[in-house]
C-alpha cells in the first residue's frame, strides 16, 4: 500500500466512527421538550430567576398594550380636532357673512326695521347748575 495514503488516513479523524457532539442549544431544547430539564436539581435553584423573567415579560407585554391604546386614543383625538377645526372655520365664515351690514338689513326688514337715512346726532344736555354744554 502507498505510504502517503496511509499517512493521510492516520492524520484524518474518522468522522464515521466517532459520534458527533450535539449543539448545546439543541441539547437544552431536547431536555426541555422531553421534560428532563424539570427533573434536575438545578431547577429549584433557578426558579426565582424564571419567575423574575416571567414577571418582566408580563410587564413588557402590558406596557406594549398600554402604548398601543394611548396611540389609538391620540389618533382619535387628532381626528376629532381636525373635524372641529374645520367646523369652527366654516361657522366663523358664515358668521362673518351674516354680520355684513347688507345681510343684517335684509334679515331685520321683516321686523319693519330699516337703516337710518340721516346720520346720528349728538345730544347736548344743559344742566340747571351750569350753562356750559357737555360733550
Amino acid at each position: 500500500m502507498n505510504r502517503l495514503k496511509s499517512q493521510k488516513a492516520k492524520d484524518k479523524p474518522q468522522s464515521n466512527s466517532a459520534p458527533r457532539k450535539k449543539n448545546a442549544v439543541a441539547a437544552a431544547l431536547h431536555r426541555l421538550v422531553d421534560g428532563t430539564l424539570l427533573e434536575g436539581v438545578v431547577t429549584p435553584a433557578n426558579l426565582p430567576y424564571g419567575l423574575f423573567l416571567t414577571l418582566i415579560i408580563g410587564l413588557y407585554i402590558a406596557n406594549t398594550y398600554s402604548a398601543e391604546r394611548t396611540i389609538r386614543s391620540t389618533s382619535a383625538i387628532e381626528k376629532d380636532l381636525k373635524e372641529l377645526s374645520s367646523e369652527y372655520i366654516s361657522m366663523k365664515s358664515d358668521l362673518m357673512f351674516l354680520s355684513n351690514q347688507s345681510q343684517v338689513a335684509q334679515r331685520v326688514a321683516s321686523l319693519n326695521l330699516f337703516e337710518a337715512k340721516t346720520p346720528p346726532h349728538k345730544i347736548f344736555i344743559q344742566s340747571a347748575d351750569s350753562s356750559q354744554t357737555k360733550n
